[in-house]
């Protein structure tokens, strides 16, 4: 039986991809995702013209990142600094990124929603870092009706 928190990821899922074919519709400008499989290949070439982009909160974002994110705030300080950049938004669950690639894209910026988010990259067991770049298994998953593998430690 899938979780309380499981059902909220899957109603976002739906609900975002009803806004996102309605906006296509209307004729606006497409918001792609990227999966944790593909992501993961990408970053493992070491494409440099990819940037994570961590929108998620102050409080979740000093807990851990993923490895090489920069957050909304370092981005907004100078965004021409990342002229022909190709970004991948993340947050907790694909919401909060999906909105502000959204916002992205709706400025010819190229950007890409992480629909599967931090919680999808912790499902795949992946390495999490600090704000300071050092590794940890501590994750703020925002509400703690998420589920998060064993092996992470959850703060909320």
């Amino acid at each position: 039986m899938a979780s309380l928190g499981d059902l909220i990821i899957r109603l976002c899922n739906v609900a975002f991809g009803s806004i996102e074919s309605l906006r296509r519709w209307l004729g606006r400008p497409r918001v792609e995702t990227i999966a944790t499989g593909e992501l993961c290949r990408i970053l493992a070439m070491g494409d440099q013209s990819v940037v994570l982009l961590d929108v998620r909160s102050e409080s979740e974002q000093a807990v851990s990142k993923i490895p090489g994110a920069i957050t909304q705030q370092e981005y907004e300080v100078d965004p021409a600094s990342f002229a022909n950049k190709n970004f991948v938004v993340y947050c907790t669950v694909g919401g909060r990124s999906y909105l502000y690639a959204r916002k992205l894209v709706a400025a010819d910026v190229d950007a890409k929603n992480y629909r599967d988010g931090i919680l999808g990259w912790c499902r795949a067991e992946l390495p999490l870092e600090t704000p300071d770049g050092r590794s940890t298994n501590a994750v703020n998953p925002y509400w703690r009706i998420f589920r998060v593998p064993r092996q992470y430690e959850v703060k909320v």
